[in-house]
């Protein structure tokens, strides 16, 4: 009796075991299918992720060269603003052309250049203006002007909403001020230009952290000429964004003539 209940136990023990070993090894065979499924999956991201890389990089040099052209065009704008004449064309209209006359300009508060109606600015003339970037500029190369498209004071028609540049209307003593808030974990530095020449900057430097944004004033006061140009412009390639909103943290640029 006892020798048979040990012979059963002993089946039944092997049968246990064989089915246990079963149960692993088919255990084994599924984790084994779907770690190679999931190896595959791994492939074809890295794959997808390289394309992306690829085209992100086509993308940021295409941006570069952009940046580039507008630079360089600004550059001859500025130059074709210096080489302008300081004189008033209107003083001898009888003696130009009708395209001559385009030197004895006006600027309306649109920022829009316009032919002169003959209506003479003189030195007691109030002269001030108050513009802001309505959109943010993703990380400005060197040598890039900022253009303050939106405007809310334009007395006396000095600045160009298309340009970023203010030109003085009548020569006197101006005080210039500008903000610029910096995005997040990068440096920025802008200098105000008279013309060809650099008067002040300001720079700013933000840490990696969400809405770290870094607010940077100037302020000076300046004697401008008839026509003199003063405008923003980096003087380094910025490492991060230039940040300005329609409703707050705005980017601005804004002047006005002492009496």
């Amino acid at each position: 009796m006892n020798i048979c209940v040990v012979i059963l136990l002993t089946v039944l023990t092997t049968e246990s075991v064989a089915l246990i070993d079963n149960d692993y090894e088919a255990g084994y065979r599924e984790i084994r299918t779907i770690l190679f499924k999931q190896q595959e999956e791994i492939r074809e991201l890295k794959k997808i992720s390289l394309v992306q890389e690829k085209k992100l990089r086509s993308l940021e040099n295409e941006n570069e060269a952009l940046r580039r052209n507008v630079d360089e065009l600004n550059a001859i704008v500025l130059k074709l603003e210096a080489s302008r004449p300081t004189t008033n064309p209107s003083d001898d209209i009888n003696s130009v052309s009708n395209t001559s006359s385009l030197q004895t300009r006006q600027i309306d508060h649109s920022g829009e250049s316009l032919f002169s109606n003959g209506k003479r600015l003189t030195t007691s003339t109030p002269v001030a203006f108050y513009a802001y970037m309505s959109t943010s500029e993703n990380a400005p190369s060197n040598h890039h002007t900022l253009v303050f498209d939106v405007i809310k004071t334009n007395i006396g028609g000095g600045y160009n909403k298309h340009s970023g540049m203010f030109s003085a209307p009548v020569a006197g003593v101006y005080v210039l001020t500008w903000t610029i808030y910096s995005g997040d974990n990068g440096k920025t530095v802008f200098g105000i230009f008279v013309n060809d020449d650099m008067v002040c900057s300001t720079f700013g430097e933000t840490n990696d952290v969400d809405y770290d944004y870094d607010s940077d004033t100037g302020v000076i006061v300046v004697s401008l000429n008839q026509y003199d140009d003063v405008f923003i412009r980096s003087i380094m390639t910025c490492s991060t964004n230039i940040v300005s909103f329609a409703w707050n943290t705005r980017t601005t640029f804004a002047g006005w003539k002492l009496d």
